[in-house]
């Protein structure tokens, strides 16, 4: 599975007359749960202060989340930017990009 960074501007919802933004919303929490209980999203966050969020996302591949984004009820109003994710070296510890070697933690004693 690839993980995504996406972040949703939902300040466009505002726009939207009252009752269709409220349905709207109820529709996006309950797509949301589902997707969070499926592991689709694995974390998401508010940004204090923004009408935006962020999350990582999880899909096959960047089509598989498009399809999951663009299935959301809120996708029509709103902004999304999508970001790929790849493992840093500090977790992966796979340094071979330093002189093309690989550079690791001995544990020789």
């Amino acid at each position: 599975m690839a993980e995504f960074l996406v972040t949703i501007d939902w300040s466009p919802l505002y726009t939207l007359p009252n009752d269709i933004r409220d349905e709207v919303v109820q529709k996006e929490r309950d797509t949301g749960l589902a997707l969070i209980e499926a592991k689709t999203i694995k974390n998401i966050w508010e940004l204090p202060g923004e009408k935006r969020n962020v999350g990582i996302w999880s899909a096959d591949d960047a089509r598989g989340l498009l399809n999951v984004l663009e299935a959301l009820p809120i996708f029509p109003y709103v902004h999304m930017e999508v970001q790929a994710l790849a493992a840093h070296p500090l977790i992966t510890e796979d340094y071979s990009f330093i002189s093309g070697r690989s550079v690791g933690v001995s544990t020789a004693g």
